[in-house]
């Protein structure tokens, strides 16, 4: 329950920090409190939608630190060998993460930074919710690609590589070199590829590979008998894709809209969740449920 709960802290703890970037009443939300621990030089900040925000953010992200300590420490004590490292790189990352999160703040978000810490945080929100899918009743290895563990351990750094390239257009001013869909500036390849317009077409392209991936698999769950047990979550993860592709169409046709931005997040979210739940089914780290 207490993993569940956390994964559930960093969910909320992503999709809050990216409405808090999206957001604009006469001040950047994240440059609210532009000073760190305290906000505006108070403890509890003056009752403005932006400032609040932006506070709120700091503290879910405190509970959920404490929540990912007190689950890193269970899981410290069952896990065996290289496991060990799952919880130990946790905390170790989550240290980082409130050292980014500040620099972020005092340097007045740096596009780099900014998407290093949502990289940080991601990587972060995957071991939690390893820790939270494998309790360690089942003694394997850490990382395992036998048969099909590969081609989905590979779909989950597609999926990672997606966000994190999709945070980096979110926080600079490539978000919208590509204002179209599927051309880009009325062509599928425009003959000015600056790194903006790369940037985009990346972004797209992954997409593009996410989706050949996951159909790919949920074929093969039809035909091998390794994959059979994986049939619904494939087709399950399938639609994921097609829905986030939707979506990204509707942020880019809004021009980044943040309630549309933060379902596209969302999505992202699920589909890595669902990715990483594939793989430690596949590689069977998973603990017999009692």
């Amino acid at each position: 329950m207490l993993g569940r709960i956390t994964a559930g802290l960093f969910f909320l703890l992503l999709i809050w920090g990216n409405l808090v970037a999206g957001m604009h009443a006469g001040v950047h939300s994240g440059m609210a409190c532009p000073d760190w621990p305290l906000c505006q030089g108070k403890v509890l900040p003056p009752a403005h939608v932006d400032v609040w925000m932006e506070f709120m953010h700091r503290m879910i992200a405190g509970v959920a630190t404490i929540s990912l300590l007190l689950v890193a420490r269970k899981r410290l004590k069952v896990y065996k060998g290289m496991k060990k490292a799952v919880p130990i790189v946790s905390i170790g990352l989550i240290c980082v993460e409130i050292v980014l999160g500040a620099l972020v703040v005092l340097l007045g978000l740096p596009v780099q930074l900014t998407t290093v810490h949502f990289m940080v945080a991601l990587a972060v929100f995957l071991l939690v919710l390893y820790m939270t899918a494998s309790d360690g009743e089942k003694v394997t290895g850490l990382l395992s690609f036998g048969g099909y563990a590969l081609p989905l351990f590979f779909l989950l750094l597609l999926v990672f590589s997606q966000a994190s390239l999709g945070a980096y257009l979110r926080h600079s001013a490539a978000a919208l070199a590509c204002p179209g869909f599927p051309v880009c500036r009325g062509e599928l390849f425009p003959d000015l590829m600056d790194p903006a317009t790369t940037a985009n077409l990346s972004h797209r392209l992954l997409g593009l590979g996410i989706f050949g991936s996951a159909v790919m698999l949920y074929l093969a769950s039809t035909l091998d008998i390794r994959l059979k047990g994986r049939h619904r979550q494939l087709l399950t993860l399938s639609l994921l894709v097609v829905a986030q592709i939707a979506v990204g169409v509707a942020v880019v046709k809004t021009r980044l809209s943040s309630p549309i931005t933060s379902v596209h997040l969302a999505l992202t979210l699920a589909i890595i969740g669902l990715s990483l739940r594939l793989w430690l089914l596949q590689t069977g780290q998973l603990g017999v449920k009692k």
